[in-house]
């Protein structure tokens, strides 16, 4: 799954960093980067630190994710733009 697509559905990215990926990936606003495993693993664990109530770190990323991604969720796109083609391209 793309970066994008993930954040049009609200997912914040644990990413690998890399030259450009800072134009998509907002560390601690949309999501985190990491250079090694240990890194990522530490994120991971941040992340879901206290789950599934108390995760504030991975639900303000979330929040973060859709905000950069479409002003609407993935389903009110589905129903709205693709099924609608979907449907009459089936007949």
């Amino acid at each position: 799954m793309k970066v994008v697509d993930m954040f049009g559905c609200g997912l914040p990215v644990c990413a690998a960093s890399f030259s450009c990926i800072e134009e998509l990936v907002k560390v601690n606003r949309n999501g985190l980067l990491f250079s090694t495993s240990s890194e990522l693993a530490d994120e991971l664990m941040m992340l879901f630190k206290g789950f599934p109530e108390e995760c504030d770190t991975l639900k303000s990323l979330n929040g973060g994710a859709l905000s950069t991604g479409s002003s609407s969720k993935w389903s009110t796109e589905w129903e709205t733009n693709a099924l609608p083609l979907v449907k009459q391209v089936i007949g």
